[in-house]
């Protein structure tokens, strides 16, 4: 009998560990991701971002504060694993040329970034509206 109450309280131990560990970690994993927003207003793309590293999980998160409807596309997703969140919706790829948005329409992009170089997006929809991020090596700096 003794030794199940050792096994249990082994247990419980190890599970409060764990959720401390869980509770703690959990901000510095989510900081891992690295973020560019980018929002759409007055037909133009305005990006805040910090320095990109490559190799690491990145999301472009995208919100278009337009009336009208836009596009976010780009080559630097070709031949990359892609993840592209809008409207509660989920879709997996390799390839992902962009994502269409609607007026006051946010979307997510996620894939990690392996190429240095100097990638072009723009709107299909406006030829005119581009923008651009620059990705650089840790060599390169």
């Amino acid at each position: 009998m003794k030794r199940q109450k050792v096994q249990w309280g082994s247990v419980l131990v190890l599970a409060v560990t764990c959720l401390v560990w869980w509770d703690t970690a959990g901000p510095v994993l989510a900081q891992s991701e690295q973020v560019v927003e980018v929002t759409i207003k007055d037909f133009k793309y305005v990006t805040k971002q910090g320095v990109l590293r490559l190799g690491f999980p990145t999301v472009i998160k995208i919100r278009n504060e337009d009336i009208e409807r836009h596009d976010f596309g780009s080559t630097m997703f070709e031949g990359l694993p892609t993840q592209i969140e809008k409207d509660g919706v989920i879709v997996y790829g390799r390839g992902v040329g962009g994502v269409f948005l609607d007026s006051k329409r946010d979307a997510a992009i996620r894939f990690n970034m392996s190429r240095p170089g100097r990638y072009e997006f723009r709107c299909s929809i406006h030829p005119n509206m581009t923008g651009e991020l620059l990705l650089l090596s840790a060599e390169a700096v």
